[in-house]
């Protein structure tokens, strides 16, 4: 049975609202051309890298090889010392603070000089061409398709049924975690790359975090396992066939989405479970860009208590007069050059795989992009979307697929009604 009446809702709520709702190496790559430039022979051997080190930068940093991606928040004023991923869009979520990125390391990322080598995080030089393979001095390819083998099939959990463990239960929370798993989607690749976080091996028992948001349990509510007077959630793991289907990382899902806690968060998971006067929401709203960007940035560092908040993700905003050529450069140099996705909160009303002609819904959504080819006419983005067919069940969309969509639409799907930016 089609289940999307939980989404229709949470769309109506978005646009009344404004507020957010719901690896290995390539596959595919085009040709790479030699180092041809000094400067590209010169950025070749990891010598020439700074591992954790933040080199100096200005707010225009840039240099003759790319126009830096605007990562600071216009049209307002540009701040003099740090900066926040936030606008009209989103609305804020006070009990997760967003922390302050500087200035500095905003001017770093926006040049592309903050690469992933080896499993480090690096700061390239500032003569650095950065569209050229920090190591190989090679081109970044036309065009790249990351292994999709796992993270194709790393689909949300359904609303109702069993979990992992074989336990019934009924949570309309579960059909608003796309944020989650489009965040779960991008650390798989971290997961491969530097050995964090643990995707495919997380675990447990996750309770709906009613609790830490301060607020009294919705009724009426989820219908969870229960021991005693205690409710203990449902259970989750890495892997799972309860739907007919093996499904990867519902667990890592689930606590992203219900039990991760960044530094100064008062409330845990990703997931937004009471409005700003302090009511249970039941469904959730799920998250905005802001708790992406925050979980990304934790949970790739390792959880470092240090040097998180500024360890690789930042944001770009729909509003952006350069998002177009922003998000191809930004998916150029996570996936082309450093294998890892790019996260988009959008619209689904321009996405391929939510079409039902007059009746395709605008509701507040999150992808991963994969995938791109400069080559294709026009150029595409290839990406995962973790709403499996139970959440979405419109003729586009199947368990385990992978969606392609023009450049040109993403943009489209970004700037719509209840679209909101992208985390890179």
């Amino acid at each position: 049975m089609t289940r999307l009446a939980p989404r229709r809702r949470l769309a109506a709520c978005a646009a009344a609202l404004l507020l957010a709702a719901c690896g290995s190496r390539a596959a595919t790559e085009g040709p790479s051309v030699p180092p041809s430039s000094p400067t590209a022979q010169a950025t070749q051997g990891p010598a020439s890298l700074t591992p954790g080190v933040v080199l100096e930068a200005s707010p225009s940093a840039g240099n003759r090889y790319f126009d830096p991606i605007d990562v600071f928040a216009t049209p307002s004023p540009k701040p003099l010392a740090a900066a926040l991923p936030t606008d009209q869009v989103d609305t804020p979520a006070p009990r997760r603070p967003v922390p302050r990125q500087s200035v500095e390391w905003l001017a770093l990322k926006a040049s592309g000089r903050i690469a992933l080598v080896h499993g480090q995080v690096v700061s390239l030089p500032a003569d650095a061409d950065v569209l050229r393979d920090p190591v190989t001095g090679f081109q970044v390819p036309a065009r790249r398709l990351l292994d999709t083998s796992y993270s194709r099939w790393i689909i949300e959990p359904l609303g109702y049924g069993r979990d992992a463990a074989g336990n019934s239960f009924s949570n309309e929370n579960m059909w608003n975690l796309c944020e989650p798993g489009a965040t779960t989607v991008a650390l798989y690749y971290w997961q491969q790359l530097t050995g964090r976080p643990d995707v495919t091996g997380t675990a447990g028992w996750f309770l709906d975090p009613y609790k830490e948001e301060g607020v009294a349990w919705p009724s009426p509510g989820p219908r969870l396992v229960i021991a005693g007077s205690k409710r203990l959630g449902t259970y989750w793991s890495g892997t799972d066939t309860v739907n007919g289907y093996t499904a990867h990382a519902r667990g890592y899902i689930v606590y992203l989405g219900m039990a991760v806690q960044p530094p100064g968060w008062e409330s845990t998971g990703i997931a937004v479970y009471a409005d700003n006067e302090g009511h249970a929401l039941y469904p959730t709203i799920g998250a905005p860009r802001t708790n992406i960007q925050v979980a990304l940035n934790w949970e790739a560092s390792g959880r470092d208590p240090e040097g998180w908040s500024q360890f690789w993700y930042a944001s770009v905003m729909r509003f952006e007069p350069t998002l177009g050529r922003d998000l191809s450069m930004a998916v150029m140099l996570d996936v082309g050059r450093d294998g890892v996705p790019v996260v988009v909160e959008l619209d689904t009303h321009g996405l391929p795989n939510w079409q039902a002609g007059k009746p395709t819904p605008h509701i507040r959504h999150a992808v991963a992009i994969v995938g791109y080819d400069n080559t294709a006419n026009p150029p595409t983005f290839t990406y995962i979307d973790t709403c499996g067919r139970a959440c979405n069940a419109r003729g586009g969309n199947q368990n385990g697929a992978l969606h392609v969509i023009s450049q040109a639409q993403m943009v489209v799907a970004i700037q719509d009604t209840v679209g909101s930016g992208f985390v890179w």
